[in-house]
Protein backbone atom coordinates (compact mmCIF):
# COMPACT_ATOMS: atom_id res chain seq x y z
CA UNK A 1 0.00 0.00 0.00
CA UNK A 2 1.38 3.39 -0.85
CA UNK A 3 1.80 5.75 2.09
CA UNK A 4 -0.33 8.56 0.69
CA UNK A 5 -3.26 6.19 0.18
CA UNK A 6 -3.55 5.13 3.82
CA UNK A 7 -5.93 6.94 6.15
CA UNK A 8 -4.64 7.70 9.66
CA UNK A 9 -5.75 5.41 12.48
CA UNK A 10 -6.87 7.10 15.71
CA UNK A 11 -6.00 4.73 18.54
CA UNK A 12 -3.41 3.98 21.19
CA UNK A 13 0.15 3.50 19.99
CA UNK A 14 1.66 0.71 22.07
CA UNK A 15 4.86 -0.08 20.24
CA UNK A 16 7.17 1.13 17.52
CA UNK A 17 9.90 -1.37 16.73
CA UNK A 18 8.87 -3.40 19.77
CA UNK A 19 7.78 -6.46 17.85
CA UNK A 20 11.12 -7.28 16.31
CA UNK A 21 12.77 -6.94 19.68
CA UNK A 22 10.89 -10.00 20.90
CA UNK A 23 12.55 -12.06 18.19
CA UNK A 24 16.10 -10.97 18.90
CA UNK A 25 16.28 -9.98 22.57
CA UNK A 26 15.86 -12.26 25.60
CA UNK A 27 13.32 -11.38 28.29
CA UNK A 28 16.01 -10.27 30.72
CA UNK A 29 17.37 -7.83 28.14
CA UNK A 30 13.92 -6.39 27.57
CA UNK A 31 13.58 -5.80 31.31
CA UNK A 32 16.68 -3.62 31.17
CA UNK A 33 15.26 -1.19 28.65
CA UNK A 34 16.56 2.33 29.23
CA UNK A 35 13.93 5.03 29.61
CA UNK A 36 14.30 8.20 27.57
CA UNK A 37 12.49 11.44 26.98
CA UNK A 38 8.75 11.93 27.36
CA UNK A 39 7.08 14.36 24.97
CA UNK A 40 3.35 15.06 25.20
CA UNK A 41 2.61 11.70 26.76
CA UNK A 42 4.83 9.65 24.43
CA UNK A 43 7.67 7.91 26.28
CA UNK A 44 10.76 6.61 24.51
CA UNK A 45 12.63 3.51 25.65
CA UNK A 46 15.78 2.00 24.16
CA UNK A 47 16.40 -1.74 24.38
CA UNK A 48 19.93 -3.14 24.83
CA UNK A 49 19.93 -4.23 21.17
CA UNK A 50 19.38 -0.62 20.08
CA UNK A 51 15.72 -0.88 19.17
CA UNK A 52 13.61 2.12 20.12
CA UNK A 53 10.17 1.65 21.67
CA UNK A 54 7.62 4.46 21.87
CA UNK A 55 4.72 4.07 24.31
CA UNK A 56 1.65 6.28 24.03
CA UNK A 57 -1.05 5.17 26.50
CA UNK A 58 -4.55 6.57 26.06
CA UNK A 59 -7.06 5.23 28.60
CA UNK A 60 -9.95 6.81 26.70
CA UNK A 61 -9.55 4.35 23.81
CA UNK A 62 -10.95 0.81 23.79
CA UNK A 63 -8.39 -0.16 21.15
CA UNK A 64 -4.63 -0.51 20.90
CA UNK A 65 -2.27 -0.24 17.95
CA UNK A 66 1.03 -2.02 17.47
CA UNK A 67 3.15 -0.28 14.88
CA UNK A 68 6.64 -1.30 13.79
CA UNK A 69 8.72 0.96 11.57
CA UNK A 70 11.90 0.12 9.67
CA UNK A 71 14.04 2.92 8.33
CA UNK A 72 14.32 1.30 4.91
CA UNK A 73 12.32 2.47 1.92
CA UNK A 74 12.36 3.06 -1.79
CA UNK A 75 15.37 5.38 -1.71
CA UNK A 76 17.53 2.35 -0.88
CA UNK A 77 16.61 0.56 -4.12
CA UNK A 78 19.16 0.16 -6.90
CA UNK A 79 18.66 0.50 -10.64
CA UNK A 80 16.18 -2.10 -11.86
CA UNK A 81 14.83 -2.69 -8.34
CA UNK A 82 12.31 0.13 -8.07
CA UNK A 83 9.14 -0.84 -6.25
CA UNK A 84 10.73 -3.78 -4.44
CA UNK A 85 10.33 -2.28 -0.95
CA UNK A 86 6.65 -1.75 -1.64
CA UNK A 87 6.22 -5.24 -3.10
CA UNK A 88 7.94 -6.78 -0.06
CA UNK A 89 5.56 -4.89 2.20
CA UNK A 90 2.66 -6.66 0.47
CA UNK A 91 4.31 -10.06 0.66
CA UNK A 92 4.94 -9.88 4.40
CA UNK A 93 1.19 -10.10 4.96
CA UNK A 94 1.11 -13.63 3.52
CA UNK A 95 2.49 -15.81 6.28
CA UNK A 96 5.39 -16.83 8.49
CA UNK A 97 6.58 -19.91 10.35
CA UNK A 98 4.43 -19.42 13.46
CA UNK A 99 1.68 -17.51 11.67
CA UNK A 100 1.12 -19.31 8.34
CA UNK A 101 -2.17 -17.53 7.52
CA UNK A 102 -1.75 -13.92 8.61
CA UNK A 103 -4.93 -12.58 6.91
CA UNK A 104 -7.03 -15.19 8.72
CA UNK A 105 -5.44 -14.40 12.09
CA UNK A 106 -6.00 -10.68 11.59
CA UNK A 107 -9.68 -11.39 10.94
CA UNK A 108 -10.01 -13.70 13.94
CA UNK A 109 -8.62 -11.02 16.24
CA UNK A 110 -10.90 -8.36 14.77
CA UNK A 111 -7.94 -6.20 13.84
CA UNK A 112 -7.60 -3.45 11.27
CA UNK A 113 -4.16 -3.89 9.69
CA UNK A 114 -2.18 -2.06 7.07
CA UNK A 115 1.32 -1.28 5.91
CA UNK A 116 2.88 1.67 4.13
CA UNK A 117 6.07 2.24 2.17
CA UNK A 118 7.77 5.58 1.70
CA UNK A 119 11.17 6.85 0.65
CA UNK A 120 12.88 6.46 4.03
CA UNK A 121 10.81 3.88 5.87
CA UNK A 122 8.36 0.98 5.79
CA UNK A 123 5.86 0.34 8.55
CA UNK A 124 3.31 -2.31 9.51
CA UNK A 125 0.53 -1.93 12.04
CA UNK A 126 -2.67 -3.44 13.38
CA UNK A 127 -5.40 -1.95 15.57
CA UNK A 128 -7.44 -4.26 17.80
CA UNK A 129 -9.45 -4.46 21.02
CA UNK A 130 -7.11 -3.61 23.89
CA UNK A 131 -6.67 -6.96 25.65
CA UNK A 132 -3.53 -8.67 26.93
CA UNK A 133 -4.18 -11.62 24.63
CA UNK A 134 -4.45 -9.44 21.52
CA UNK A 135 -1.36 -7.45 22.44
CA UNK A 136 0.74 -10.57 22.98
CA UNK A 137 -0.50 -12.01 19.69
CA UNK A 138 0.26 -8.83 17.72
CA UNK A 139 3.79 -8.52 19.09
CA UNK A 140 4.50 -12.17 18.37
CA UNK A 141 3.11 -11.81 14.85
CA UNK A 142 5.33 -8.84 14.03
CA UNK A 143 8.40 -10.47 15.57
CA UNK A 144 7.94 -13.69 13.61
CA UNK A 145 7.03 -12.34 10.22
CA UNK A 146 10.00 -9.99 10.15
CA UNK A 147 12.47 -12.87 10.39
CA UNK A 148 10.54 -15.97 9.28
CA UNK A 149 8.24 -14.85 6.47
CA UNK A 150 7.94 -17.23 3.56
CA UNK A 151 7.39 -15.97 0.01
CA UNK A 152 6.07 -18.40 -2.57
CA UNK A 153 6.11 -18.00 -6.34
CA UNK A 154 2.31 -17.92 -6.36
CA UNK A 155 2.24 -15.13 -3.76
CA UNK A 156 4.81 -13.17 -5.71
CA UNK A 157 2.79 -13.41 -8.91
CA UNK A 158 -0.51 -12.49 -7.28
CA UNK A 159 0.89 -9.51 -5.38
CA UNK A 160 2.73 -8.28 -8.47
CA UNK A 161 -0.71 -7.95 -10.07
CA UNK A 162 -2.05 -6.07 -7.05
CA UNK A 163 0.90 -3.68 -7.06
CA UNK A 164 0.54 -3.14 -10.81
CA UNK A 165 -3.10 -2.20 -10.25
CA UNK A 166 -2.02 0.35 -7.66
CA UNK A 167 0.54 1.66 -10.15
CA UNK A 168 -2.21 2.12 -12.74
CA UNK A 169 -4.43 3.87 -10.21
CA UNK A 170 -1.61 6.34 -9.65
CA UNK A 171 -1.29 6.88 -13.39
CA UNK A 172 -4.96 7.90 -13.47
CA UNK A 173 -4.73 10.21 -10.46
CA UNK A 174 -4.02 13.89 -11.30
CA UNK A 175 -2.59 14.41 -7.81
CA UNK A 176 -0.44 11.30 -8.11
CA UNK A 177 0.94 12.36 -11.48
CA UNK A 178 1.67 15.88 -10.20
CA UNK A 179 3.42 14.53 -7.11
CA UNK A 180 5.56 12.11 -9.11
CA UNK A 181 6.63 14.77 -11.62
CA UNK A 182 7.38 17.26 -8.85
CA UNK A 183 9.66 14.82 -7.06
CA UNK A 184 11.37 13.67 -10.25
CA UNK A 185 12.13 17.29 -11.15
CA UNK A 186 13.28 18.30 -7.67
CA UNK A 187 15.55 15.26 -7.18
CA UNK A 188 17.19 14.58 -10.52
CA UNK A 189 20.17 12.67 -9.07
CA UNK A 190 18.62 11.14 -5.98
CA UNK A 191 16.25 8.22 -5.38
CA UNK A 192 13.70 10.64 -3.98
CA UNK A 193 13.06 11.36 -7.63
CA UNK A 194 11.82 7.80 -8.22
CA UNK A 195 8.24 6.81 -7.44
CA UNK A 196 7.89 4.64 -4.34
CA UNK A 197 5.62 2.26 -6.19
CA UNK A 198 8.32 1.71 -8.82
CA UNK A 199 8.57 1.54 -12.59
CA UNK A 200 6.21 -0.74 -14.49
CA UNK A 201 9.11 -2.60 -16.13
CA UNK A 202 10.63 -3.41 -12.72
CA UNK A 203 7.31 -4.44 -11.18
CA UNK A 204 6.46 -6.78 -14.06
CA UNK A 205 9.91 -8.38 -14.26
CA UNK A 206 10.54 -9.48 -10.70
CA UNK A 207 12.82 -12.57 -10.79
Amino acid sequence: MNAHLVRPVASTLLGAAMALSLAVAPTSAQDRAVGGATVEGITEHTLPNGLQVLLFPDASKPTATVNITYFVGSRHEAYGETGMAHLLEHLLFKGSTKHPDIPQELTEHGSRPNGTTWYDRTNYFETFSATDENLEWALDLEADRMVNSFISVDDLESEMTVVRNEFEMGENSPFGVLMERTFSTAFLWHNYGQSTIGARSDIENVP
